[in-house]
Formats: C-alpha cells, sequence, structure tokens
C-alpha cells in the first residue's frame, strides 16, 4: 500500500510540473503558425492590435494577453505558450547574445517609434524634434543605441547634415515650469525598466529623454504609468510627452502630435530555443 501510495504522489507530482513548465506544444515560425497556437502579447500595443486584425479574419489560436512584456516572458520561459508576439527592439533585449531566446520571424513591415505629444503641444513638438535631430547631428542618439542594443537601430531614419537651431520655449509649454515631464510604461526593457533595486529608471527612452531635456536645458523627470493608461494621461495633462515606445500609427497621428521616427522597430516572433 504504501508503495501504491508513493508510486501515485510521483505521478501527481509529475503531472502537476508538467502542467507548470510544460514545453512548447507547436513549432512557431512566423504568423502562418499562430492557427493553433498559444501567443503571448501585451495588451494595448500594436502587436496585439495585429493579432485582433488576424482573428477577426479567421485565425484561431489561442491568445495571452498581459499587461506588462515581461510576463510574456515569463510564461514563454515556463513553456505555458509557444511564441511571443512583439516588438524588434524589445526582441533585442531578450534575444541579443541569450541561450534561452531566438527571434525567427520579423515583419518586413517597419514600425518605427516617435515621441507622442498633445495636439496643442506644437511648440514644445518643434524643440524635441529640433533637440532629436541635434542628437542625431552629434552622434549621441547612435550612442545610445549602442549602449542598450549592441547595435545603432537608430541609424539612416534621419540624416543630418547641419547642426539644428532649437526653436525656444516658454513655461507655458510645460505642465511644470523648467521641468520635462515624461511619461513611460518602466517594465518594458530595454526600452524603459528599472535597475535590480528597483530605485532608479534606466533604459533606452529613459536615456533619450535626459539628453532632449539637458538640450532644452529642462530637468528631466520620468512618469511611470501603465501603458493601457498612458494615453489618457496625456490627454489630462499628467505630462508634455510621452517617450515610451510609441510605434507610430495613422490612427494615433490623428488623435496626438507624433515626431518623425527616431529608432527603427518591426513586429516580430520570439520562440524558445
Amino acid at each position: 500500500m504504501k508503495r501504491i501510495l508513493c508510486i501515485l504522489l510521483a505521478l501527481t507530482m509529475f503531472v502537476s510540473l508538467a502542467a507548470c513548465s510544460g514545453k512548447a506544444k507547436k513549432d512557431v515560425k512566423s504568423p502562418a503558425d499562430f492557427a493553433g497556437a498559444k501567443i503571448a502579447v501585451q495588451t494595448d500595443t500594436t502587436a496585439a492590435d495585429s493579432i485582433d486584425e488576424m482573428i477577426a479574419g479567421g485565425l484561431k489560436t489561442e491568445v495571452f494577453r498581459y499587461e506588462k512584456v515581461i510576463q510574456c516572458f515569463d510564461d514563454l520561459k515556463l513553456g505555458r505558450c509557444d511564441a511571443v508576439y512583439v516588438d524588434s527592439v524589445v526582441a533585442a533585449y531578450y534575444t541579443l547574445g541569450a541561450k534561452e531566446y531566438e527571434r525567427v520571424w520579423l515583419s518586413p513591415e517597419d514600425e518605427p517609434l516617435g515621441i507622442c505629444l498633445a495636439k496643442g503641444s506644437k511648440n514644445l513638438a518643434a524643440a524635441i524634434e529640433a533637440a532629436v535631430d541635434t542628437l542625431y547631428y552629434n552622434g549621441t542618439m547612435e550612442k545610445i543605441a549602442k549602449k542598450h542594443f549592441g547595435e545603432d537601430l537608430s541609424a539612416n531614419l534621419r540624416k543630418v547634415t547641419s547642426k539644428p537651431v532649437i526653436p525656444p520655449i516658454s513655461a507655458a509649454d510645460l505642465i511644470t515650469p523648467g521641468t520635462l515631464s515624461v511619461g513611460a510604461e518602466v517594465g518594458y526593457p530595454p526600452m524603459e525598466y528599472t535597475t535590480e533595486d528597483g530605485l532608479t529608471y534606466i533604459g533606452y527612452d529613459i536615456d533619450v529623454g535626459a539628453a532632449i531635456a539637458e538640450l532644452l536645458g529642462l530637468k528631466h523627470v520620468v512618469i511611470n504609468t501603465s501603458w493601457d493608461g498612458i494615453f489618457a494621461g496625456l490627454e489630462k495633462g499628467q505630462y508634455d510627452c510621452i517617450i515610451s515606445s510609441v510605434s507610430i500609427t495613422p490612427a494615433r497621428q490623428e488623435k496626438y502630435i507624433l515626431t518623425q521616427p527616431y529608432i527603427a522597430n518591426a513586429l516580430c516572433i520570439v520562440v524558445k530555443k
């Protein structure tokens, strides 16, 4: 009887472990393989919109939606999903030199990122645009990109051959005089995340925002907010702009001011090796 109970206990533990950390059930190499697969996406992103369009077109798949992109990769690691559908800038963080993950597909359609401002912020938008051009002109943008990605993902987006002139801004152009308040979802590595102790914001967008603020002669303050409410926060005047991996889409351009691209990006698929 003891032997039987031990065997039953062992089988129960095995089944539980398999359920928690089982291997992916389907080999996903492109969106053509999404049918019947389990795909993780972050909510309210262009990846989520893209897969919803596929579902509306008849795709039969299971979508796991998470508030944080980190949760997508946690489930991929545990084998609860077959793939993560995500921005290539984030995929670079998880796949560059990694033993666990690999990028298996990259969309041929570019989806570059821009800085987002409210429609009434034309003066500030012009100053930020000129500041970004300056960062290209003096090589700062290339240095920031190589620091976080190991390569210059900002290359070829802007050709700035003469030193830009940054137009002046007034206190009326800012939420708080003397401060560039930036909305960001801090939890989207390598774009915006925290140090291991959780006390300091770091990432590509954090460095870009700080460099822009310095050129404008302003203090740089990051306001951490959830992605699903980040645009509402801009509309309510909680921050001056969003520098947080905002893809430039026609729908967003209708509602907000979006600068010219400051880093290249495209949707991609990441799987376990």
